[in-house]
């Protein structure tokens, strides 16, 4: 399977890709990725298809319109469909307990999708508070905002067996969430709930309950650094 071409977000975490290499954009990636996920790899349920093969075919025809709009509320939608399609194409599926799965290519394709999704939220930092609007209807979403259906997506794959490659890349899709909502002043609130909710997974007092002692240790130790790194900011 043909890797994407991308800057790995780490080391000195910057805005930009580090080391100087290039980091291609959110459509770019994603179409790149798009080509590279199987038809095993989707959803089986027929809803759920519909749905994604509907966005992809929107992704791939408004690439280039979305490139050239100025219109915020444009990309911030288009951001958000990136996340809907591989959050349930890849990381869903990685999560699922499919004894036919074939875990090194979807544990491949979920670190492109981790890439697409720092790259997103850095682009358009407001996809992570996005809410669907009411004429939107996409039947694995609610009306709660993007974190929130996204975080446990990507923390039930920490520490899980098969998956263990994709920690680093996990405390960088977090660190990259809290830091672009530590500079943009409309989503400063956010970092505390950010804070509020990890430790409430840590805790057991969130409604997804799925850390162990070493994926607390991991959460718990991330909440540390990050703290520090915050105060730095």
């Amino acid at each position: 399977m043909a890797h994407i071409q991308r800057a790995v977000t780490n080391g000195n975490r910057s805005n930009g890709a580090p080391n100087g290499d290039f980091e291609a954009p959110p459509s770019t990636m994603a179409a790149q990725l798009i080509n590279n996920i199987s038809t095993g790899t989707k959803p089986s349920r027929p809803a759920e298809r519909d749905d994604l093969q509907r966005l992809m075919a929107e992704i791939a025809e408004s690439e280039s319109q979305v490139a050239e709009s100025v219109d915020p509320e444009v990309k911030v939608q288009h951001a958000h469909r990136l996340i809907y399609v591989f959050a349930l194409t890849v990381l869903e599926r990685l999560a699922a307990d499919d004894p036919f799965m074939n875990i090194p290519q979807m544990v491949s394709q979920a670190s492109d999708a981790l890439d697409i999704f720092m790259t997103t939220i850095k682009d358009i930092p407001a996809v992570l508070d996005y809410t669907l609007r009411p004429e939107e209807n996409l039947n694995s979403r609610g009306p709660e905002p993007v974190w929130i259906w996204l975080f446990p997506k990507v923390l039930v794959l920490l520490g899980r067996k098969g998956c263990e490659t994709l920690t680093e890349k996990i405390k960088d899709f977090f660190f990259v969430s809290f830091q672009v909502v530590s500079c943009s002043p409309r989503l400063w609130n956010l970092s505390s709930s950010f804070f509020s909710y990890m430790k409430d997974c840590v805790s057991g007092k969130s409604d997804i309950a799925i850390f162990g002692e070493p994926k607390s240790n991991l959460v718990s130790s991330f909440i540390a650094k990050s703290s520090k790194s915050y105060s730095n900011l």
